[in-house]
Order: C-alpha cells, then structure tokens, then sequence
C-alpha cells in the first residue's frame, strides 16, 4: 500500500496549493498525503477520494506543461468512457487544468491499491494490446513521440549537473537514434506514451493503467519498448502476450531511445532529488563509451 513521503520544500508548497484550489470545488483536505515526488508532486487530498497531480520537474523542460496535463486527462476520460481500465480524472473538480502561485496541476480519482507488486510480462503485453486498440478509436490528433522533446530540450539547459561533454555526448546519441528511427516504416496510432509496467496499478478489480501525461502517437513499438527495455523483464514474452508481429529494428532503436530518456529524466530528478544522484551517474556512463 502506498505510504506518505517525507516532505519536501518543493512537495510541501504544491500540496498547500492543490489543498487551496480543491477547497474551492468543495473537495476538502485536513491531511494531505504525499504519495509520488518526482516529475510530478502527486498528492491524496485525504480524507476526500480525490488525487492531485502537480507539475514539478516536468516544468524543467516542458514550458507548456499545461497542455501535456490536459491531454492526459482527455485521453484518460476518453478510455475512461469506453469502460477501459484506466485511472479516471476526479468527478469532483473540472477536468482540465489548474494554475495557481505558479504551480499547474490536474485532479484525479483516488484510487486504492491491492498492492505494490508489478505486473507480469504476459500481463502487460496483453493489457497493452487492449489499450492500443482503445486509443485507435481516439478522435483528437496527438503530437508525433513528443516524448522525446525533452531530451533536446534538456541538453540545450545550462546549470544542469551534466558537464558540457555529458551534454555533448547525449546530444550525439540523440541524432544518431532518430536518425535510425523510421514511424514511417510502420503503422502510427494514439499510444499511453509512458506505458512501463510502473503504470499499472494493482486495484480490487484488476491491474489499471494510469499516468497518460506522456500521450502522443507513434508506432506501438515506443510503447512497447518502456517494457522491453527493462533487464527485469523478459521481452519475449512481453511481445508473445502483444500478439501482433513489431519490427524488430523499430523496437530496437525504440528500447535505446527509452534509455536515452530514462537518462535524461534521471538527470532531471538529481538535480531537485539529491537521493537520485547514483542512478542518474550509472545511466551517464552507461553512454560513455
């Protein structure tokens, strides 16, 4: 079950902030709780059955970070109306986007897990699957892998913790991957954008896809790839569960573009997260050649 992490200055202000805008809609909280501190500030505004998602080192390298919040509460209340299994925006505060002293955020359903194990590969293959044919019904366009703006974006930051060099070096593997990347060599769909097993989440009624801020279209291999990227995962068996025949260059180039960004955001979260520092210097040198 999640727990409350220990406060921040930076979690601190947005869960003061997302408490004064809920009261506003009537949702009150006496005893916020913190369950995420990372791209987002992620708070349950307890006692009430509502969840804040307040944007935090997203903001570092997304200036419009009020459209990549609305777009995943369009999309999520999409699915949520085709009776998907997805985590729904809050029935209680408007879904779109809030902004106050500075902080963006949107308002989610509280849901409550049945646990913190991970999903199964053949779990998150055949989920995928089924969201995939979900979202081919999404009637909105959505930019192409946008995702990947970040890491340009946060190459071209100064101040980072990265060495020029560093820089210089991402920004390499950077050119040297969408030049290998090719959407056009196989079908582009709406995709979840983010859709690693950490994004389902163990409810009483069975495993729930959350966290669509990442939404854009593509081929299915990116989604694919936040799984089959992973050493603890056997992709294998991820793509037997999918069912439906990937290119395997695609994905390959997909999977080393997924490292590149978990790299970049790790990067991202040192900066803020000092507790981060160690995975975000082996993520570096796992690029230095």
């Amino acid at each position: 079950m999640p727990t409350s992490l220990p406060m921040t200055t930076t979690s601190a202000a947005a869960a003061s902030v997302a408490v004064a805008v809920a009261a506003g809609f009537g949702v009150m909280s006496a005893e916020p709780v913190i369950l995420s501190d990372g791209a987002n500030v992620i708070v349950h505004l307890s006692p009430s059955p509502v969840v804040a998602k307040v944007a935090a080192t997203t903001m570092l390298v997304r200036p419009d970070v009020a459209a990549w919040l609305q777009r995943e509460l369009d999309v999520a209340s999409f699915l949520a109306r085709g009776n998907a299994p997805v985590l729904a925006p809050s029935a209680e505060v408007p879904a779109t986007t809030h902004t106050a002293d500075g902080h963006v955020m949107s308002f989610w359903r509280y849901l409550r897990q049945s646990g913190n194990a991970l999903p199964g590969e053949a779990a998150i293959g055949s989920m995928l699957r089924d969201l995939h044919a979900a979202l081919r019904g999404y009637p909105a366009a959505l930019g192409l892998l946008t995702p990947l703006d970040d890491i340009p974006r946060f190459i071209a930051r100064t101040g980072t913790l990265l060495s020029a060099a560093d820089r210089s070096m991402l920004g390499a593997a950077f050119a040297r991957l969408t030049a290998e990347l090719d959407p056009d060599s196989c079908a582009v769909q709406p995709l979840h954008g983010d859709a690693g097993g950490g994004n389902l989440m163990a409810a009483g009624t069975g495993w729930v896809w959350h966290d669509f801020e990442d939404t854009c279209s593509g081929p299915v291999a990116w989604d694919l790839a936040a799984s089959t990227a992973s050493q603890r995962m056997d992709g294998t068996r991820i793509l037997r569960a999918y069912g439906t025949p990937v290119d395997a260059a695609q994905l390959a180039v997909c999977e080393q573009l997924r490292r590149l960004h978990l790299t970049v955001w790790y990067a991202l979260y040192a900066e803020r997260l000092p507790e981060h520092r160690q995975r975000a210097a082996e993520l570096l040198a796992s690029w230095q050649v």
